[in-house]
């Protein structure tokens, strides 16, 4: 299963949840501190601000962010639960969400995902 989060509930999102894994996504220089639940193998955290394209002084999600991600989710044995979090925890993590969602569940059409996203997620 997987929990997107703002940075406002992460930590009860890993508590309530059990997760093992996190993802974060933040820019350069935010402040985080790694829930003691989750050990810091068993993190992934990038760095990017909430842009679609190039933009002056700001670094936009790349390819190596997805190849990283992608690697992540591979790893992750799904024996508990996978939370995802950006500073409000609707674009760059529901983003992350998806993509994760993709690449574990090959059989399943990404435009239906992205509907369950959608249906799932309160904003």
């Amino acid at each position: 299963m997987i929990f997107v989060t703002p940075m406002s509930r992460l930590e009860e999102t890993v508590r309530r949840s059990g997760a093992s894994h996190l993802v974060t996504l933040l820019t350069t220089g935010s402040t985080f501190t790694l829930p003691e639940q989750i050990s810091r193998e068993n993190h992934l955290h990038l760095t990017m601000h909430d842009i679609a394209g190039p933009r002056e002084g700001m670094t936009p999600p790349d390819t190596g962010h997805v190849g990283a991600l992608l690697d992540f989710a591979g790893n992750w044995d799904r024996s508990a639960p996978l939370v995802i979090n950006c500073l409000a925890g609707i674009s760059r993590s529901t983003a992350a969400a998806y993509v994760v969602c993709c690449a574990l569940r090959p059989d399943r059409d990404e435009a239906d995902l992205a509907a369950a996203l959608r249906r799932l997620s309160p904003s």
